[in-house]
């Protein structure tokens, strides 16, 4: 999965389950709640497998990566528009390798 150009940056550990549910909520039909994985990403789709969240604890930022390369930069502006509108910080992702 490649990750999103966007990072959501210097969010809490305390606050990600919170920012990643409302993400959910408002971004996606049917979304109640972001939840965490076993494999320690988050599910934030509503169920649909396309996108996923990951906490860098180290860096204080959420990445953000999808399942294809075409839906990148659709999910993108639904992350700067949800970014701006809650007033959340980002920076371009520099990591080009996949999850």
């Amino acid at each position: 999965m490649p990750y999103c150009r966007t990072e959501f940056k210097l969010v809490k550990p305390e606050q990600v389950k919170n920012v990643l549910s409302t993400f959910t909520r408002e971004c996606f039909v049917g979304g109640r709640a972001a939840y965490q994985l076993d494999d320690g990403s988050y599910s934030i789709d509503a169920g649909e497998n396309d996108i996923r969240a990951i906490y860098d604890q180290e860096n204080t930022v959420v990445k953000f990566f999808c399942r294809y390369q075409r839906d990148m930069n659709f999910y993108d502006k639904k992350l700067m528009a949800f970014a701006t509108k809650h007033g959340i910080d980002t920076k371009p992702c520099i990591i080009s390798s996949e999850y």
